[in-house]
């Protein structure tokens, strides 16, 4: 597996040279405990006047909005916002700007943490994440996501979308079924997509993709990444094979509701183009946060339809709330010549109080100006006060109280902070001997068990193999 597809151009080598540079503080005999036990504390702000480039893919009110409340704070100190949002590709925009020697001082990567760490983008920060008091308020699972070589600190969780449950809580009332405790299980929402299965009346259990296999070796292994990845491995051998397993049989046994634009959906609902959950006929959507935007709207209250939003359950056999969430990373650039000031600006724009009290600023005036607003994300940092200000925006109700006590351990998904994992993603599940694998499982061309051992073997030889390539010094 040869990963030079990603480099941009030659020029981006001196960027390399930059980062390896300033990785020079950590030894691999120190690992990632050593920088939580220093005493040293965080440099002073230079008091020159600068200016500070950053950019992302986020919305950009919310982001030109930040930029203006780090300057409020620190008025030596200009952001300048990059707005990449004309890009086809924003990581193709991300590596012009790297082409061109333009690497923002702070910036987002989308998917795939191999590109910038390839192109030795990553500025190195771990002392200063070390000396950083607030990187402790960071949510626990996030915290050392960003360490790709197990060591260096080279990127930090900026947003998070959690995955979600939503379940229409007037169509359980209807069937005289029970809506799950906050602390369900596993195993409870599998039955109960069994249970709210009734054919005779064309209702579904549940309508969503491959969520099942995702969540399952998280909560059942505690696992801190994708795919049962435990730090140093992955195993895809029990949980995502029982989970790939499963789906296939909710697809055969009409547990999962028909997609749009087929002949089932026209039978089901009697409108080829329907989507299921619209149609008040699908007990359980499978989702993500973003999801309460759709389903907290007249359209949906007035059709008699009441999603209510539950996080991914606990495992049955897990012993944390590990759960899987779409986490955004950004790193400094191995360019800047403010690393300081730019972590400021990265931690800001992350776990910072500062920056969170900016944020709620920004989501309080949004709801000012539209009662239906809601916000986006949930809090990155352990700070009770973030998520109480946060719940104060939300639908006033017991589910969403609920969902923020039960969603404190995200786990990003793979690419964003496993190195290997989007070549071996694209190349071997997707793509590889049996095609789609998920499809084939699905379709009952393979069976998950006997093709899991395969899969994992290589996922841990892609993920060594990057490593070796990524960090060979």
């Amino acid at each position: 597996m040869k990963m030079n597809k990603f480099l941009v151009t030659a020029s981006t080598a001196l960027l390399l040279t930059t980062v390896l540079a300033g990785c020079g503080g950590s030894k691999k005999d120190e690992g990632a405990a050593a920088d939580k036990k220093t005493n040293r504390e965080l440099a002073e702000l230079t008091d020159e006047e600068i200016t500070l480039t950053m950019t992302s893919w986020f919305e950009s009110d919310w982001m030109e909005f930040m930029a203006q409340k780090f300057t409020e704070k620190h008025p030596n100190i200009k952001v300048d916002f990059i707005d990449l949002s004309e890009a086809e590709n924003y990581n193709d925009g991300l590596s012009n700007l790297a082409a061109d020697q333009k690497l923002p001082d702070v910036f987002g990567y989308n998917s795939n943490c191999d590109l910038p760490i390839l192109n030795g983008w990553f500025y190195d920060f771990t002392d200063l994440w070390g000396a950083d008091k607030e990187a402790a308020n960071m949510l626990d699972t996030l915290q050392n996501q960003g360490r790709f070589d197990g060591e260096r600190m080279m990127a930090a969780a900026v947003n998070y979308y959690p995955y979600a449950v939503f379940i229409d809580e007037n169509l359980l009332k209807k069937e005289n079924v029970a809506m799950p405790s906050a602390d369900y299980t596993y195993s409870d929402l599998v039955d109960l997509v069994k249970k709210m299965t009734i054919p005779e009346k064309k209702i579904f259990g549940y309508e969503g993709g491959s969520q099942w296999l995702t969540m399952a070796p998280i909560i059942e292994q505690d696992a801190i990444g994708e795919f049962g990845w435990d730090g140093k491995k992955y195993d895809l051998t029990k949980d995502w094979a029982d989970a790939l397993t499963q789906m296939a049989e909710f697809q055969r046994s009409g547990v999962r509701a028909p997609d749009g634009g087929t002949d089932e959906a026209e039978a089901a609902y009697g409108n080829r183009d329907a989507w299921g959950p619209a149609t008040g006929q699908v007990a359980v959507k499978l989702g993500a946060w973003w999801d309460k935007n759709t389903f907290e709207t007249d359209e949906y209250k007035n059709k008699g339809i009441n999603y209510v939003p539950y996080t991914i359950p606990k495992g049955d056999n897990g012993k944390e709330e590990h759960k899987p969430a779409y986490i955004d990373m950004a790193g400094i650039s191995s360019a800047t010549e403010h690393p300081r000031e730019a972590y400021e600006l990265l931690k800001f724009m992350g776990w910072g109080a500062d920056g969170w009290d900016a944020r709620m600023e920004f989501y309080k005036g949004q709801k000012d100006a539209d009662a239906n607003y809601l916000p986006p994300v949930l809090p990155l940092t352990n700070e009770q006060k973030y998520w109480d200000q946060m719940l104060e925006l939300l639908p006033k109700n017991e589910y969403y109280t609920n969902f923020m006590k039960h969603a404190r351990q995200p786990i990003p998904l793979g690419g964003r902070v496993l190195p290997g994992f989007e070549t071996w993603i694209n190349e071997v599940y997707f793509n590889g001997e049996y095609g789609n694998v998920e499809s084939a499982v699905i379709e009952g061309k393979v069976n998950a068990h006997d093709v899991a051992p395969e899969l994992t073997e290589k996922a841990d030889t892609y993920h060594q193999e990057a490593m070796d390539e990524l960090f060979a010094q």
